[in-house]
């Protein structure tokens, strides 16, 4: 009978010939051998500040939803972001269960962005992402960020508006509020019609009890004959570190400048 050194010989033996052949075949058959390694989780972009133009981050979207912007990462090997959503229940103190409300593949998608339209309006909510690889490793959760939508203000009633609706004299523009309103401040854009920014000012209303608001510009603002531009309404509220976590904005009016 073989000594045990000869049988523990002859196992090394048949382990390293297995072995072998296990990696000879991986190479010549193109195997994938699974990374077990989760990817890291997530990161928001930044949210900008009011005054900022482009804005960044989680804010109020013109269509009455919520937008989401996350970074890209270091990883080159994520397929699919999961996007989830929980709500705060400010009577009792408590945040619900996450739950996924989409999906984004990453092929295809040059912005990772997300457009939450089922927001309802003074609901708050709270997000979270998670990244998974090809190999099917999910990462962890991101970190939570809040985010509430107010009443946006409707386009009928802003002035001027229409493609032969021209500024008036003194660059008065005018909107109107039929709430009660929950906002803090108003943020009146101007911009042309490829999105450069003209004007962006954040400012109060000089009486919260007014439905009928107007904003009057600086004669410094440079327009162009005969062109078209385009302004809008955003309203903030409940700042946190100077950042708006509640907000809302207008759709796109538009007026031609006729010069004066």
């Amino acid at each position: 009978m073989p000594s045990r050194t000869n049988w523990a010989r002859m196992r090394n033996w048949l382990l390293t010939l297995l072995t072998f052949n296990f990696a000879f075949l991986t190479i010549q058959c193109g195997l994938d051998i699974e990374d077990p390694t989760p990817p890291s989780p997530p990161v928001w972009v930044q949210k900008s500040s009011p005054e900022e133009w482009p804005e960044r981050g989680i804010d109020a979207h013109e269509s009455g939803a919520i937008y989401l912007e996350w970074e890209p990462g270091g990883e080159d090997n994520i397929i699919v972001y999961s996007i989830y959503r929980a709500q705060y229940y400010e009577a009792d103190d408590s945040l619900g269960n996450y739950e996924m409300i989409g999906r984004l593949d990453v092929d295809g998608n040059i912005s990772l962005s997300y457009i939450d339209s089922d927001a309802d309006i003074n609901t708050e909510y709270y997000y979270s992402l998670k990244a998974e690889d090809q190999s099917g490793n999910r990462s962890g959760a991101s970190d939570s960020l809040g985010f509430s939508l107010l009443h946006q203000i409707k386009i009928a009633t802003m002035l001027p508006n229409g493609l032969e609706d021209t500024l008036s004299i003194d660059r008065n523009f005018s909107w109107y509020a039929s709430w009660i309103l929950e906002m803090e401040d108003y943020c009146l854009t101007i911009a042309n019609l490829n999105g450069t920014l003209i004007y962006r000012e954040v400012f109060s209303p000089g009486n919260y009890e007014n439905r009928s608001h107007s904003k009057r510009i600086p004669q410094s603002v440079y327009f162009e004959s005969g062109m078209v531009y385009k302004w809008r309404i955003d309203t903030g509220a409940r700042y946190v570190m100077g950042l708006e976590s509640a907000a809302s904005e207008s759709l796109w009016a538009t007026f031609v400048y006729t010069g004066e």
